[in-house]
Order: structure tokens, then sequence, then C-alpha cells
């Protein structure tokens, strides 16, 4: 019910473009995946009630939606779920059949332990010009013996507008004019240092941002981007921050959540390999609960699952992939699909020789 007053009244935000409040279903689904012209892979993505409707709330009150939770639980194909979603639903079945546009616009902004703030903004090229500068005075003559007259007048017209040194990265690119309101997908913002998050609080929280170097400004855009942030809480995040985010611990799968992801990714390819995949799936679970309680362990997730399956369902022989089932802890490939660590497969294989 909350839900439903925010969507027809929170500040009457919506798109005045097209007069559409964004809501997130989960039911537009790929058949087993699809690619964007970006060559960007979308799977199917089966969400709980819980994060469906945390989705919702983070898009009617435009704040960013920060996901929690342990690796491999489907943090990050989060976004990309609602990106194939609105796809179908807001652009290939509008009635504006004639828009060039055939994909959401998406943009993903990996987060290394070296990214500073201002990288997902905008970079400026200060080198590039001043070199630009430098070869410029360096007489007509020169210039003629290395350049050919129309990349003498490139240079010149590069020289007189600073913004070509200019290159938005995909913050500055969510915060630009769109007809919809695009989506950003901020993925591990734990991996940077302490001060990073602190460093967005303006941007998050005005969406907004200027480039000093061209002395651009960027107003808070009509149309706001909806944003996803990850974190697998290697490193605490800042209150101020914590504040300014939408919070949702992402559970692993129940066992229902389970079956319905393996059905949609796999289709046709579990036909007459029903044993295996419910040979694997008790495997999967007997691993999770022998390593879970253990401190240093890392339990698999989803996506190790899915390459678990992937592996088995790939053999022809189905006999020959149940016997590798039966002696897992022995068939260290296989085993690796699910454990990452040494210590984990160890572990596992000294509690299972047999």
């Amino acid at each position: 019910m909350v839900l439903q007053k925010l969507k027809k009244s929170v500040d009457g935000k919506m798109n005045k473009e097209q007069d559409i409040i964004y809501q997130y279903t989960g039911k537009e689904q790929p058949k087993q995946k699809a690619e964007d012209p970006n060559q960007r892979v979308y799977y199917p993505y089966i969400p709980s009630e819980d994060l469906k409707e945390a989705v919702n709330l983070a898009i009617a009150l435009e704040r960013p939606l920060l996901l929690e939770g342990e690796p491999g639980c489907g943090k990050t194909r989060l976004a990309g779920a609602v990106v194939y979603e609105f796809t179908q639903k807001y652009l290939k079945n509008s009635e504006n059949e004639n828009s060039e546009q055939k994909w959401w616009d998406y943009y993903i902004w990996n987060i290394k332990s070296t990214t500073r703030a201002r990288d997902g903004l905008y970079s400026y090229d200060a080198v590039a010009r001043l070199r630009d500068a430098q070869l410029m005075g360096s007489g007509p003559q020169q210039l003629k013996e290395f350049l050919e007259e129309k990349e003498i007048q490139d240079l010149k017209a590069r020289l007189k507008d600073k913004k070509k040194y200019r290159e938005f990265g995909a913050l500055g690119k969510a915060l630009q004019k769109h007809s919809h309101r695009p989506i950003l997908l901020i993925d591990e913002i734990d991996k940077a240092d302490g001060d990073f998050a602190n460093d967005l609080l303006l941007e998050l929280e005005e969406l907004r941002f200027e480039v000093p170097e061209t002395g651009e400004s960027f107003p808070t855009p009509e149309n706001k981007p909806i944003i996803f942030i990850t974190s697998n809480r290697e490193k605490p995040l800042p209150e101020a921050f914590l504040r300014r985010c939408l919070y949702f611990f992402v559970d692993f799968p129940d066992n229902e959540q389970l079956q319905q992801i393996i059905e949609q990714r796999f289709g046709k390819q579990q036909e007459n390999k029903q044993e295996l995949v419910e040979q694997a799936i008790k495997r999967f679970y007997e691993i999770r609960e022998q390593l879970e309680n253990i401190p240093g362990s890392r339990p698999p997730g989803t996506s190790e699952l899915i390459e678990f399956l992937t592996a088995l369902l790939n053999k022809k022989d189905v006999k020959k992939a149940l016997e590798d089932l039966e002696k897992l802890s022995e068939r260290s490939p296989l085993l690796g699909t699910l454990l990452k660590t040494k210590q984990d497969q160890t572990l596992y294989s000294a509690r299972n020789q047999k």
C-alpha cells in the first residue's frame, strides 16, 4: 500500500515525456539469454517479492539502491534484469515504433582499488592538450612536414575547444539528458578506498556535477538515473553515504527460487537429464552446509551452481557425469567450479574421500 501511494504521489515524480511511472515486475525474462548492441549478455533473473519492492521503492524515492549479500547471490545481475525488462516493456512494446533506440540506456561503473570518484564523472586529458599546443607552436613548416592539411585543421579545432579533451565516465553519462530514466550500476563500491564513497555524496544527493577544466555545469537532469550499487562488505561504508541510499540484503535463493533459476537458465538442456540435475543440486547444498559455518571458507553461490550445472549438462555421457558427481572430491577440475580456494577444496575432499 505504501508503495502504491508513493507511485502516485511522490512529488508527482514521473517521466513527463512518456507519462510513465517505471515499475519492475520481474516478469519480462530473456529466453535463456539475450545480448544488447554493447555485447552485454542478459540471463533470466528470478527476484524475490521483497527485492522487487525494494527496486520499486528506490525508483519512486529516486534514491540509489545499495545491495549487499554473499558473493554469487545475484547482486550485480539485478541492474541488467531491470534494463532487460524496461527495454521490452517501455521501448519495444511502446507506441513509438519508429524510435531508433532499441535498448534502455545502461551504464556500468566497475570499481577498483585505485578508482577515484571523479573517474565516474569525467576525465580531462590535460597532457594531450599541452602536447597539441606544443605541436601547434612548432611552426607552419614543421607542421606540414608531419601532418596533412586536414590533420592541422583538426588540431586547431581541438585547441579551440577544451571539451574535446573531456570524456564522460559512467556516472557522468547517466547524468546527461535522456528521454527516459537511464540505469547506472556502481559495482563493488567497497573495493575503493575509504574516502571514495564520501567523495560521491553531492553527486548522489543532488545528481549534478561540474567540470572546472572546461567551465561546464551539468544540472540535475529531468529524467534522473536509477542507480544500483553493490557491495561485498569488504570494507565498511560511511554513515553519510548509507543515509543517502536504500539498503537491501540479497539472501541466497530458497529452493523454489533456485529451481526457477535453473529452469529459466537451462530450459530444454535439462531434458532427459533430470536425475543429473537433482543430484547436482543435492551435492551443491551438501557443500554449502559443510562450509557455511567454517571461518575463512566461502560456500558456493548461485553463479557457481550455474557453472557447475553447465559443466555437467555439457557432458554427452550422462552416466559419466553422474559418476563424476559421485566422486566429486576426486574430480578437482569439476570441484573447482564450486570451490575457489585450495583450503575449501582440501577440506571438502578430506571429509568426503571414500
